[in-house]
């Protein structure tokens, strides 16, 4: 067996089964630091299989791998493993199903800039196990995590959505987070066409009026998702 299915099935083991109440960001922070002995840590799964397959020092880019994955795994251990373990299984049993969701997991997280993109892609899985969101949705919005600037996707959750979803007219602009937004596809914008029609009042010096050219700047489906769940659940941020 290689070492990338030995390690997701020890991860798949992990998400289904384990009681994760130890895992804490001290916890995590400390062993990223190298503060703590790696055998604290052995009892979690996945945990013990990557440092069991290193068979010497964990180096900084493990530690911070490992990092990702305590945090990810901090934001889930409030959900019972029996729920997990149901609707992981679920989804593992469709026939839609290509990818083993541990190993899925673990490409996302690999692909985390850091422990904080690796938080908020927790909070959306969070809300697939208690099924505020479907599993595709959680795929998409880790997609949408993963290609964002992560100060900017903050910034999205903490500014109310009536300062992003809004009408632009020829006399303003786009704000640079609206463009960013529209560019990791959070929102999308629509320019209604333009119309020039004679000027019916003769006092006025222009001839013509021109009507039209406003941009409106919406959320995408899976914007509007992500707000509504990652909102809900950063309150503390």
């Amino acid at each position: 067996m290689s070492d990338l299915k030995i390690i997701s099935k020890s991860f798949n083991e992990t998400l289904k089964d384990s009681e994760l109440q130890n895992v804490t960001i001290e916890l995590a922070e400390a062993f990223a630091d190298n503060l703590i002995n790696d055998g604290l840590l052995k009892e979690i799964p996945i945990i013990g299989t990557i440092i069991g397959l290193t068979k010497s020092t964990i180096n900084l880019v493990d530690r911070l791998f490992l990092k990702k994955i305590l945090y990810f795994l901090t934001e889930i251990k409030s959900i019972e493993p029996h729920k997990r373990e149901k609707l992981i299984s679920d989804i593992e049993n469709s026939e839609k199903c290509k990818i083993k969701v541990g190993e899925k997991l673990l490409y996302i997280i690999d692909k985390c800039e850091d422990h904080i993109s690796a938080i908020f892609v927790a909070k959306l899985f969070s809300a697939f196990l208690k099924e505020e969101v479907s599993y595709k949705d959680f795929l998409r919005g880790s997609l949408v995590i993963e290609k964002i600037f992560i100060e900017d996707f903050e910034e999205f959750i903490k500014t109310d959505s009536k300062n992003i979803e809004k009408i632009v007219t020829k006399y303003d602009t786009i704000s640079e987070l609206q463009i960013n937004l529209i560019n990791a596809g959070i929102c999308g914008m629509i320019t209604n066409d333009v119309s020039v029609r004679d000027q019916d009042d003769w006092d006025q010096s222009e001839k013509y009026v021109v009507e039209g050219g406003n941009t409106e700047i919406y959320y995408t489906d899976i914007g509007y998702k992500l707000k509504k769940v990652l909102t809900k659940k950063c309150l503390n941020l």
